[in-house]
């Protein structure tokens, strides 16, 4: 059976044939190398159900019937600051050793590529291929090879002059790697991400997550990527993994179970930053102002949410069946046209020559648009007569040479527009920037705008537009699908 059984989100454990089940509760001690260990959550293998030892260590577990198809018939402990134990579940007492993760983390370690290959049995695709086809898709899987991102890093290996960090601030250029290919290693330090070979190509990666014991949010924002995570990577030889279940056993290696995984947090390091003096990345802290955290929500839920299609993470190397409500997807979409549908709404409302129109951040945990600086939205209201002409605005607001091909057109930029000498907008967030405008929707917060047209319309179509990148920077390096439509709407005279 592979090694590789550790590296989805959720883990993967052996199973035992036996038929034995148990009739009445089972009694035990949790220990490690010193002796009792108090405070210890113990419970059956693929079920959430757990008690915790007492001071003495020891537990009483009730009998529960294993999750639907799985004949695993083990019982774990976890506690942090310790890899999962587990023993086969007997009807004499047992006891659950505990043995405590390693101090240091080891710099020298061998990061695990996360493709297919049958000649490296370690490969996480080789038992994980539902999980690695949804990553695979992501924007993680990307984050080193992106041509749209290279291009912003070196302008197309220097065609284009300005929107090129690597030309415009050459010092700075290495910051892009710490979150970008955080597994890369340059012996000269200077981190050119285009320079990045083997596993580091893969991006934010399996093996790379799974090694992330904490993410401390003392220094949030100043430290970014793997500079602002505590990685615990194990000696040479040896295998440990990180993730959120507490239940994850197989023989050969260890895991430990880190509550993080399951928290906002996990993101920040990546997805908060002030760089170059800008606070460029602001998801974390928008999340933490937002009415989702309030309501106990966390990034995972929307971001990885379960297709509920997926019951076992290793089917038929050695998985365990499981709640398909409790396996997360590894897509992790942002800006996808289905979410940017989902999330964003127009209400809008016609009476004579007036239209007012609602748009609304709905059901989600920070600013829209969110994470690179530049993604912004365009709303663009287009009044018709009776013959099809569009009708001049009288009032209300138009739209910013910034939207490109709408400027002037009745509308709203949503955009965190930086500004520098001369007042000279767009601008890369890596140039001296003297200004921050942020126009950007709130979260569960109308924007209400209000226009009156020349005449009455016949008709008004409300489009809202959503661009990654600003429509100067997408047209000089030919990128034709930088619009997308996130919703419309159309309202008639009554």
């Amino acid at each position: 059976m592979s090694t590789a059984h550790r590296i989805g989100i959720f883990f993967v454990a052996f199973s035992s044939a036996s038929a034995w089940q148990p009739t009445a509760n089972i009694n035990g001690i949790v220990v490690d190398a010193k002796g009792p260990v108090a405070g210890a959550r113990v419970g059956w293998q693929g079920q959430s159900e757990r008690v915790v030892a007492d001071e003495q260590g020891r537990f009483r577990l009730p009998p529960v019937a294993s999750a639907p198809g799985s004949t695993a018939k083990r019982i774990v402990a976890t506690k942090a600051g310790y890899r999962i134990a587990s023993t086969q579940a007997s009807d004499k007492p047992i006891t659950l050793r505990l043995e405590l993760l390693p101090k240091n983390d080891n710099a020298d370690y061998e990061w695990i590529d996360p493709h297919t290959d049958p000649k490296k049995p370690n490969n996480c695709a080789n038992c994980h291929a539902e999980i690695h086809r949804e990553w695979q898709h992501s924007a993680h899987a990307k984050s080193a090879t992106n041509p749209k991102f290279l291009s912003l890093f070196d302008g197309d290996n220097g065609k284009h002059r300005t929107w090129n960090a690597k030309a415009e601030h050459p010092d700075g250029s290495a910051v892009c790697a710490t979150c970008h290919a955080p597994t890369m290693s340059s012996p000269k330090l200077d981190y050119d991400i285009r320079k990045a070979q083997g596993v580091a190509k893969s991006g934010v990666h399996c093996d790379y997550c799974h090694k992330v014991a904490d993410v401390p949010t003392d220094k949030l924002g100043l430290r970014f990527g793997r500079d602002g995570m505590f990685l615990l990577r194990p000696a040479k030889g040896e295998l440990l993994t990180f993730g959120p279940l507490d239940d994850a056993v197989r023989p050969g290696e260890s895991f430990a179970h880190a509550p993080v995984y399951r928290e906002s947090r996990y993101c920040a390091s990546c997805h908060e930053g002030v760089v170059f003096g800008v606070h460029a990345y602001a998801t974390y802290s928008e999340w933490l102002e937002s009415p989702a955290k309030k309501a106990g929500k966390q990034c995972q839920d929307c971001h990885m949410t379960p297709t509920g299609k997926m019951t076992n993470i290793a089917r038929g190397k050695g998985g365990i069946a499981r709640d398909p409500r409790s396996l997360a997807s590894h897509h992790t979409p942002g800006g996808d046209a289905d979410m940017l549908k989902k999330s964003l709404k127009l209400k809008p409302s016609l009476t004579g020559r007036q239209v007012i129109v609602d748009v609304v951040a709905d059901n989600v945990g920070h600013r829209v648009p969110t994470g690179f600086v530049d993604r912004h939205l365009i709303l663009v209201v287009l009044a018709i007569d009776a013959k099809g002409a569009a009708i001049g605005l009288v009032e209300g607001p138009r739209l910013p040479a910034s939207a490109g091909k709408w400027k002037g057109m009745p509308g709203v930029l949503y955009a965190k527009q930086l500004i520098g000498d001369k007042k000279r907008t767009p601008l890369a967030f890596w140039m001296p920037v003297f200004e921050t405008v942020d126009t950007r929707l709130y979260p569960d917060r109308p924007d209400r705008q209000t226009l009156v047209f020349k005449n009455e319309p016949s008709h008004v179509t409300i489009q809202l537009w959503y661009r990654r990148f600003w429509q100067d920077v997408a047209d000089a390096r030919g990128w034709r699908d930088n619009d997308v439509l996130a919703t419309e709407s159309t309202i008639k005279k009554q």
